[in-house]
């Protein structure tokens, strides 16, 4: 999971959770209300707008992009990084999600056309819905006016984190109330700063048939992403080792992925996702325990934890945590709205070997 993602998401999260004037110091359950009572959303539109990068003082990243979105679903999004001069695609035309970058002899597919693979992603405010609840004790919320960017009349939103620990820093969102778009926003973590802004957004486009499609050059391949699924005994075979599962009582193995990565990382992982009444429940990544790095676990600003009467590591504010067992290392994240870490902790302490070690 990239850092970088996950505060794009997060913006946009705290952003139209926040779209209430008259009373920005109310509580989460109110904010949640508010989400699930207004109609108001940007269903179809164009849009234009730039990223910047910071590190101190320093631009380390400059993109500009373009996007279409459509109410069927339909999304085209150009990249293009002015730094580098190279542009990148997204396309999701609703049967399949292209991903190319320019120079690249590659593109990648995932076939998105089975309704099983649709319903099981959350709604945008079942999402918005979850994070809020991760970072209601992590930020406060003041509105501190009504401002114009780019000819549109926005709220003012300033999220502060309440803890030097959190991830997220400091943000400033401008908010369109009219379709809970955010129109502006900055992130200021450190010496780290991202600033997003639209300068034009159509929301009364005129799509065409061609307006979903990527015309790739010819001697690009598209290659399908397809998800290497194994059995316990084969993921058993590649670690070289059984290794803990959740007691099948708790939760059901929904299914178990195989990576084998190359070059520095050079290892095999396994990912088993969980599920606990047909709800997904937690992402469990399991690989040998790094040689040169047993006390590193990646995540910034971590909390050290018991795991198993062990020592672990955890970003609570993500639902992250990690520990090394017995030659493994364990990095876990939970997907369940309704479960936190400590709640899984306890879960986690109930585990059993997949097979006699």
């Amino acid at each position: 999971m990239e850092i970088k993602s996950i505060l794009l998401s997060s913006v946009i999260t705290l952003g139209l959770l926040s779209g209430c004037s008259e009373d920005m110091a109310m509580s989460t359950d109110k904010m949640i209300s508010n989400v699930l009572e207004s109609d108001n959303k940007l269903e179809s539109y164009y849009a234009e707008g730039n990223m910047n990068v910071y590190e101190g003082d320093t631009l380390i990243e400059k993109m500009t992009f373009q996007e279409w979105h459509s109410s069927d679903g339909k999304k085209k999004i150009v990249t293009k990084d002015e730094i580098k001069q190279k542009s990148s695609y997204v396309m999701n035309d609703g049967k399949q999600l292209l991903i190319y970058e320019e120079g690249s002899d590659v593109a990648n597919s995932i076939d998105i056309s089975d309704e099983e693979f649709v319903s099981s992603m959350p709604s945008q405010r079942e999402i918005l819905i979850q994070m809020l609840e991760q970072q209601k004790d992590t930020h406060s919320y003041e509105f501190t006016g009504e401002e114009e960017v780019n000819g549109v009349k926005t709220n003012h939103i300033k999220v502060t984190k309440k803890s030097k620990k959190s991830i997220l820093g400091d943000m400033e969102l401008w908010i369109d109330p009219k379709g809970w778009f955010i129109m502006k926003s900055k992130m200021v973590n450190g010496e780290n700063k991202i600033e997003h802004e639209y300068t034009k957004v159509d929301a009364s486009p005129q799509f065409t048939d061609d307006t979903f499609t990527l015309t790739l050059p010819n001697d690009v391949e598209i290659q399908p992403v397809k998800d290497e699924t194994v059995t316990l005994e084969e993921a058993e075979k590649a670690l070289d080792t059984s290794f803990l599962t959740l007691n099948k009582e708790i939760a059901e193995i929904e299914k178990i992925e195989l990576d084998e990565l190359k070059g520095e990382i050079n290892r095999s992982e396994v990912t088993v996702y969980y599920k606990k009444d047909d709800i997904p429940l937690l992402m469990l990544s399991i690989f040998p325990t790094p040689k040169d790095d047993e006390d590193e676990v990646g995540f910034p600003e971590e909390e050290e934890i018991t795991v198993r009467g062990l020592k672990g590591l955890a970003m609570k504010e993500l639902n992250m945590f990690q520990w090394d067992e017995e030659g493994l290392r364990y990095s876990l994240i939970i997907e369940h709205p309704d479960m936190s870490v400590d709640e899984v902790i306890t879960l986690v302490e109930k585990m059993e070997w997949s097979s006699d070690r």
